[in-house]
């Protein structure tokens, strides 16, 4: 009997609500035209600020610096969609090769990739490397990074 007065009061609760009108703007609906798609901003210069093009020779200046020797690492779980053995940190400045070696002296040959951070930032390794160094897919890993050879 209880049950069936809770209906009851929630059908009656319910009929007093108005509909949701799918075409309300609030949900972007019919009624009211699509907001423009965003563009990216176009900075000019202050009135008399002299402007230079770059130069597309130059090498990008970089902040990471160049990996030399060996460091150690906390890495997680990259992209598992991009094939391969790699690690991306912010270690290297540009690719290469390199050894990783876990805790457990589990050892493999990666490609480092760089990617922008502080060099004491995480890494990331491919689904591939943490296989082969036998480490936990959902876990954080510290692994130490040598020179390749």
């Amino acid at each position: 009997m209880r049950m069936i007065i809770l209906s009851l009061t929630s059908i009656s609760l319910l009929a007093a609500c108005e509909g949701i009108q799918l075409n309300s703007s609030v949900l972007n609906g019919q009624d009211r035209p699509a907001a423009a798609e965003p563009q990216d901003p176009v900075l000019e210069p202050a009135p008399g600020v002299d402007t230079a093009e770059a130069d597309p020779a130059a090498p990008a200046g970089s902040s990471a610096p160049s990996f030399r020797g060996s460091a150690t690492t906390v890495a997680s779980l990259g992209d598992p969609s991009i094939p391969g053995m790699w690690m991306e940190t912010p270690l290297v400045a540009a690719e290469q090769q390199a050894l990783i070696r876990t805790s457990r002296n589990t050892e493999a040959v990666v490609t480092l990739k760089p990617v922008p951070g502080a060099d004491t930032g995480s890494s990331r390794l491919s689904i591939s490397a943490m296989r082969a160094l036998g480490l936990p897919l959902t876990e954080l890993a510290e692994v130490q990074v040598l020179p390749a050879g």
